[in-house]
This record gives structure tokens, C-alpha cells and sequence, in this order.
């Protein structure tokens, strides 16, 4: 500092050096005096009770009382006050470099950093929303490929199932008078799937698509997804119906015998012929289609796990997101900031309920003396909260 702190000023010392004893055996003096006479004024009081004579002694003694404070405090006054100049002197240069003092340069050099932490606490929040954002996104994109991979499959297997119905229809209806020309249809049975088959398949999307997603890209996904399944939807298709048709022909040759059979017989073992045939039908194609079934099964099995290996994919690819290189350390807490007057109410509320209700009448006396004091000032004018817990004491003072 460019100002000499008093302290080491010769003549400060020198006045500190002769006067403080003096001045202090003399306020000794006053104050044993003082003390002495009043304590003789507080016994004969306690020995013959307060009298109109006494309160006269008693009232020239507090005016004699404030007096030798005065004069007291007048002879320590500039040696009190040169110790506050000393102690202001020092502890005005720590607060210049003390950061919990506002304005001083480490204060505005924390300010600073404050700023910044908050700066960047919030850019690494941002950072963290957009990556779970993006996150989000990618599970979206598998659920929704994954949901179409199931529709698709799905519609595939109800346009399969149509076309190898009236396969087993033609065969279910034939008699002696058709099956040459039955014959003939299941034989040319058409087993390819056509441009519009195709169509009759892609046309329906799966319901709910997310609303994360572009529609461009929902379309973009759906396209990808039917580019993969529809060579496999063809196979499936020509296969299964290739395998249907030809287990039809190896049968009908045994079926037109027993329908021979059948009318070459009675009635009646005629009806118990074409039942045995009907329930060897139903019974064969119901064990060809659980084969197919269990064979879709696995198809769908494989599917799911492979849609379920790319989402982890997506997952961890999401979890190596960069790391800021630098983050300052910070310590956040919740900072109350009322918005208008109702605040307070809320606020006072939640800290008695919390605190305030487990404290002492001392404690809270002391807590509150400013509103008591208020409170008690509406009294002088009348205004006396009525409550069973409040009591209005009449404080007398003798002046």
C-alpha cells in the first residue's frame, strides 16, 4: 500500500506507549466506583425494599453512571480509534486479495471463471442432450426398420397363405367328373411372384412410424428394407408353392382311386371313404404347414437377433461420443431466485416445516426481532394480533 500504516509512525507509538496505561488505570478506577456504589444502592434496597428516597438515589446514580461512560470513553476514544485505523489498515489489504470480497481482483477473476464454468457446464449439457437426442433417433431408425421387417414379413406370409389356400382348394374339390381339368390347373398353377404381387405387399406401412424421423428417411428405410426381403420373399414364394404343388400330384393318382373306390361303393362306406380321404388331407397338409410354419419361425428368430446386434451397434457407437479435452471443476447448487412478493409465503413455509417448528422460543425470539419489534409497535396504536398463543406483557421503565 503507498499509505504508511499508522501503526508505525513514531509519534503514533510513542502516544500509545505513554497515554494507554494511564488511560486504562483510570477507567479502572471509574468503573470499580461505579460498580461499588451501585451494588451498596442494590443491597439497601434488597434489605428495607424501594423507597421514594431510594429511587431518588437510584436515579442520580444511572444519571452519575452515564456520565462516567462518557468520560471513559472520551480517554480510550483515541486509542480505540487508532487500533480501528491499525486493524482497518490491515484487514483492508486481505480483502483486496480475499476472493469472498466483492469487487476485489481474485473476486472478479472467480466471477470470471464462474462465467466460464457455467459456459461450458452448459455446452457440455447441450452436448449431452443432442448426443441422447441422436441416440434416440438411432433407436428409433432400428425399432422402425425392425418394425418393417416384421409388417413386410408379415403381409408376405398372408399373400403366401392366400395362394397356397386355393392351391389345396383345387385339390379339396376334385371329383371323378373334374380331375382331368383339376388335374390340368394345379399342373400350371402359376408359383412365381409377379410385378404386382410385389405391389400387393409394399403398398401398407407399419402403423405409428416415429415422429423423430424424416418421412423422406422413414421412406428411404422402408425401400431398404423391402430391396432385402423381396429376393428372399420370391424364393420362399416359388419354393413353398413348388413343394405344395408337387405333394398335391403325388397324391391326386391315390385320390382318384379311392374316389373310384368310393363309387363303386355303397352310401354309406362311400361317405366313410371320401371322410378318411378328407381327414388324411386335412391331416397332411396341416403337418406340411407347421413344417412351414416352424421354418418361418426360424426365419423371424434370426431376423429379430440380427435387428437386435445392430441397435446394441447403434448403442455403443452412441456411447463413444468425444469427451470435451478440458472442463473446469465446478460445484452446482440450486440457487433460490423469488420471482415476485407470493414467494415468501412458500418460502417461509417449507423452511418451518423443515426447521423452523423443531427450534426453541429463544432461538425463533431471537430470529425474528425485527417482526416482533414491528409487531410491537402496531401495538402502541391498538393493533393486537389475537391468538391463544400470543400474550401482550406491559414492559414498565422508570425514566
Amino acid at each position: 500500500m503507498s499509505t504508511e500504516l499508522a501503526i508505525i509512525r513514531k509519534e503514533n507509538i510513542e502516544l500509545i506507549v505513554s497515554s494507554a496505561p494511564a488511560a486504562y488505570q483510570e477507567n479502572v478506577v471509574s468503573h470499580d466506583r461505579c460498580i461499588d456504589a451501585g451494588k451498596l444502592l442494590l443491597q439497601r434496597i434488597a434489605e428495607s425494599g424501594m423507597t421514594d428516597e431510594l429511587d431518588q438515589q437510584v436515579a442520580s446514580f444511572l444519571e452519575k453512571a452515564r456520565k462516567t461512560v462518557h468520560k471513559m470513553n472520551d480517554k480510550r476514544a483515541p486509542l480505540t480509534k487508532l487500533f480501528d485505523e491499525i486493524r482497518t489498515a490491515f484487514t483492508g489489504m486481505e480483502n483486496d486479495i480475499d476472493a469472498t470480497k466483492a469487487n476485489s481482483v481474485p473476486a472478479l477473476l472467480q466471477a470470471e471463471r464462474n462465467k466460464y464454468a457455467a459456459k461450458k457446464r452448459e455446452e457440455e449439457l447441450a452436448r449431452q442432450r443432442e448426443a441422447m437426442r441422436q441416440q434416440q433417433i438411432e433407436q428409433a431408425r432400428a425399432k422402425y426398420r425392425t418394425d418393417c421387417d416384421s409388417h413386410y414379413r408379415s403381409q408376405f406370409r398372408s399373400y403366401l397363405d392366400f395362394h397356397l389356400e386355393g392351391l389345396r382348394n383345387l385339390f379339396a374339390e376334385v371329383t371323378l367328373d373334374n380331375y382331368d381339368e383339376r388335374m390340368s390347373v394345379i399342373a400350371n398353377f402359376n408359383i412365381t411372384m409377379s410385378n404386382d404381387d410385389e405391389l400387393t405387399i409394399s403398398q401398407t406401412e407399419p402403423a405409428y412410424p416415429p415422429t423423430l424421423i424424416p418421412a423422406l428417411d422413414l421412406s428411404k428405410i422402408r425401400h431398404t428394407v423391402l430391396s432385402e426381403l423381396m429376393p428372399t420373399f420370391h424364393v420362399e414364394f416359388e419354393r413353398t408353392l413348388l413343394e405344395e404343388r408337387q405333394r398335391i400330384m403325388g397324391m391326386m393318382p391315390s385320390k382318384k382311386m379311392e374316389l373310384e373306390r368310393a363309387a363303386k361303393a355303397s352310401a354309406e362306406e362311400a361317405e366313410r371313404i371320401r371322410q378318411q380321404m378328407k381327414e388324411r388331407e386335412e391331416a397332411e397338409a396341416k403337418r406340411v404347414e407347421q413344417e412351414r410354419l416352424q421354418r418361418e419361425q426360424q426365419q423371424r428368430m434370426e431376423a429379430e437377433m440380427k435387428a437386435k446386434q445392430n441397435e446394441v451397434g447403434n448403442l455403443f457407437d452412441q456411447a463413444q461420443v468425444t469427451v470435451p479435452s478440458y472442463q473446469p471443476k465446478t460445484s452446482v447448487r440450486k440457487k433460490l431466485v423469488p420471482m415476485n412478493v407470493e414467494a415468501f409465503p412458500e418460502i417461509i413455509t417449507m423452511w418451518w416445516t423443515k426447521e423452523g417448528c423443531n427450534l426453541s422460543i429463544e432461538e425463533l425470539t431471537k430470529m425474528f426481532k425485527k417482526q416482533i419489534t414491528f409487531c410491537e409497535k402496531c401495538a402502541k396504536d391498538g393493533e393486537l394480533i389475537q391468538s391463544e398463543h400470543i400474550f401482550y406483557e406491559d414492559e414498565v421503565k422508570a425514566k
